[in-house]
């Protein structure tokens, strides 16, 4: 069992890895993907949809987790 306020900070510290991995890993490779002329363009534009796709699973992991820490916030529940 977790009591409310840990878990909640624990969410909160899940939500700013999120950030951190969508801003520094999934923009900056979709970003130099026109950089790297050594790869096909056919396998940018692969790389370039799974970065993409992991970039918009990150953003809907990222909803659920906040949709969480409200619920979490609001139950009158102080154990979990």
């Amino acid at each position: 069992m977790i009591k409310k306020k840990q878990f909640v900070e624990t969410l909160n510290n899940i939500l700013d890895t999120e950030d951190e991995i969508a801003q520094h890993f999934y923009t900056y490779t979709a970003n130099s993907l026109k950089y790297y002329k050594w790869l096909d363009d056919d396998k940018r534009e692969k790389l370039s949809e799974i970065t993409t796709k992991l970039g918009n699973d990150c953003q809907r992991h990222k909803s659920m987790v906040g949709k969480l820490i409200k619920y979490v916030q609001e139950s009158e529940k102080n154990v979990f």
